[in-house]
Formats: structure tokens, sequence, C-alpha cells
């Protein structure tokens, strides 16, 4: 039913990372988001100042640039992995995480499989 409700009103839904990115604090390849990055994301929201574009590992958009915001890889942890030499390690994590949501996903076999397929 709620599936139903959502594709009658659509709206937007927004994921904000608030802790690190690229690894644990330990690792100095990591960076930290600071609460200037949050309020700069949740003002460019609500502005509508935010430039999007699709993330090539799980096809939801991802912030592309934000008023703000200097650093690309705070939005997008896959050029950080890039740039440090670790987008295997990305890579792994992106496959992991995609099959433990299938695997999660699995447990519900009422549920549509356009939200099994989402995770893909």
């Amino acid at each position: 039913r709620f599936l139903e409700l959502l594709e009658e009103h659509p709206l937007e839904v927004y994921l904000l990372n608030t802790g690190r990115v690229g690894g644990p604090e330990e690792d100095e390849r990591s960076k930290k988001v600071r609460i200037k990055h949050s309020s700069a994301i949740v003002k460019g929201i609500a502005e509508g100042t935010i430039d999007w574009e699709r993330d090539p590992d799980f096809g939801y958009l991802v912030a592309a640039a934000v008023p703000g915001v200097d650093d690309v890889e705070v939005l997008q942890p896959r050029k950080l992995y890039e740039r440090t030499g670790r987008i295997d390690e990305y890579r792994g994590q992106v496959a992991r995480l995609k099959a433990e949501r299938a695997a999660f996903l699995a447990g519900f076999p009422s549920l549509s499989a356009d939200i099994v397929a989402a995770v893909r």
C-alpha cells in the first residue's frame, strides 16, 4: 500500500552522511563530513541550488556541486577512493552493500519486484 501511495504522490527523499567518507577516523585518507558541509547541503536542498548527477554504481542521484562545499570528495566517495588508489576497495564495498541489501529484501516475499530490482 505504501508503494501505491508513493506512486500516486511522489516525494523526494535525501540521505545525508554525517560521519566520515573513505574510512574510519584512524585512516588518514578518510575525510570528516563537517557541520559546515551538512548545513550547506541542507540549505542547497531547500533552495534548489544543488547540481545532481547519476551515481554510476548505485544509480541514484548524488550531489555534483553544492554551494558552500568546495570538496567534491565529501559529496562523492568514489572520487576519494579513485584519487587515493583504492577504487578496487570501493568496488568491493559496493558489491557487498548490494548483496546485503538484496539478501535483506529477499526476506520479504510479497515485496514488489520493482523495489527489489532497485538495489541491483
